[in-house]
């Protein structure tokens, strides 16, 4: 059976690879150079965390001379692995934080930008959107209302449904029950004076407001299913404002710089007094080894904007 793969057809083959035993997966690992101090503590990691999950972290280990990317450098133990599997959890948790302030601001400001103008039910009139726009819209608001035949999982939900006439709820209902990629979706699509009422509140343009959501919202995602975040490339690349673009690498746009300098613009501006920067500092300070370049941050990242003004 053949199947195209970037642009060419190859043949399938049966994957054979069977499933096996920890102390087998310790045994690899030290054939391909790992130094394994403690094997109690190294199998109650890969029991509870998992090989393939840890591969992930230790590629930035591997000799980059092997083609597989399999074979360790020399003097590698366990315990770094770990110790950077830590750190990439410990940004995860970080960021999370940070993204449920920013999701509930940009819900709120939304909401109220529409409502302002527009009255509550904004979101179903199709002259708030650009033009053959508003079917996605509608469908942003029908996969959260759900089955009208089931109960709603959100009691004010099922409370306005039952009482009230209109199709959908008002907007601060409806923004309370969306998920980030639904908000980012709803401002790309608002006509130019919603979105500019939104960017304003954060001090930016309304596309490059438009470019942070999107990127945002994928990396809440990668977050919020525990993948690797520290050395990512991140496929969406935001938009980078004037205040910022004679400041930030280049070398750096697809990198965890770039994520983190939106999220603490977005994240000062929503509270001033937020530790958030000064615990990523902890969390940079402490790194296991690893250069600031394989995060996208430049060697003087706390003396250019936005960390400079905090």
């Amino acid at each position: 059976m053949e199947a195209p793969q970037g642009g060419f057809f190859l043949s399938k083959i049966d994957f054979t690879k069977p499933a096996i035993t920890l102390d087998a997966q310790l045994d690899l690992l030290r054939q391909r150079g790992l130094e394994i101090s403690d094997v109690g503590k190294a199998k109650h990691f890969l029991q509870f965390v998992g090989y393939y999950r840890l591969s992930g972290y230790y590629r930035y280990y591997t000799d980059p001379a092997d083609p597989k990317r399999e074979r360790f450098v020399p003097g590698i133990s366990f315990e770094q692995l770990v110790e950077i599997y830590n750190f990439d959890r410990r940004l995860r948790a970080l960021f999370t934080r940070a993204f449920e302030r920013v999701e509930v601001a940009v819900k709120a400001t939304l909401s109220d930008a529409g409502a302002q103008a527009h009255g509550p039910f904004w979101l179903c009139e199709p002259s708030n959107f650009d033009r053959g726009s508003h079917r996605l819209i509608t469908e942003v608001l029908d996969g959260c209302v759900g089955d009208r035949n089931h109960p709603h999982q959100h009691m004010f939900i099922n409370q306005f449904m039952n009482k009230y006439s209109q199709p959908y709820p008002p907007s601060w209902m409806m923004t309370e029950i969306m998920s980030f990629g639904s908000i980012s979706k709803i401002y790309k699509f608002s006509k130019g004076h919603i979105r500019q009422a939104v960017s304003s509140k954060f001090d930016l343009q309304h596309d490059v407001m438009e470019s942070w959501l999107h990127s945002l919202s994928f990396a809440r995602n990668v977050c919020a299913h525990h993948n690797r975040i520290w050395n990512r490339a991140f496929t969406i690349k935001p938009k980078i404002p004037r205040i910022y673009s004679s400041h930030w690498p280049t070398f750096g746009h697809d990198k965890l710089f770039v994520i983190c300098g939106m999220t603490w613009h977005l994240t000062k501006l929503i509270d001033n007094s937020s530790p958030w920067a000064s615990r990523l500092e902890q969390l940079i300070d402490r790194r296991p080894g690893v250069p600031l370049k394989a995060m996208g941050f430049p060697d003087n990242w706390r003396e250019i904007p936005p960390w400079n003004f905090h």
